[in-house]
């Protein structure tokens, strides 16, 4: 009877020490502030990666605020904002975002986070005015917003 509890228990510890305990919030994305409301415009956001672009938001009218994706491996990233107002008329601004990816290990069990320090923030000026780094930490804190885009007045 002895040596079948110290059995349960040793069995028992040893699977407490290869449970995993992975962080649920596990995302890492950019956020851009645009204050200058679009009213009713349409945004639409596309990245370049190996020379492809690929959509990430389309259709947005009234945006205030939106989440992108950031690289793993690149020094920069590269959006593309495309504008399109009420009579059909597009403008596409690019934006680049210079970065360090540092790579956040919980667990050798977990799947890693890249976190982020942004070290630079251009853009053409077509209609975006002007762009600012407001935080320059990019974790799994979704409270921040991380670059600000000022819009031109038309």
């Amino acid at each position: 009877m002895r040596k079948a509890f110290f059995l349960v228990l040793a069995v028992l510890g040893l699977g407490a020490c290869t449970s995993l305990d992975c962080s649920v919030d596990n995302v890492v994305m950019l956020n851009v502030s645009i204050p200058d409301t679009l009213k009713d415009d349409t945004l639409d956001v596309y990245t370049i990666v190996n020379g492809k672009d690929t959509a990430l938001y389309t259709n947005g009218t009234g945006i205030t605020s939106l989440s992108l994706p950031m690289s793993y491996s690149q020094d920069a990233d590269q959006y593309l904002f495309t504008f399109t107002d009420k009579a059909g008329v597009t403008s596409t601004d690019t934006v680049v975002i210079g970065k360090t990816n540092q790579p956040r290990f919980e667990s050798v069990d977990c799947t890693p986070q890249f976190w982020h320090t942004i070290t630079s923030a251009t853009t053409t000026h077509h209609r975006v005015d002007d762009i600012s780094i407001n935080e320059a930490e990019v974790n799994n804190d979704q409270s921040k917003k991380h670059i600000i885009l000022h819009l031109r007045r038309d």
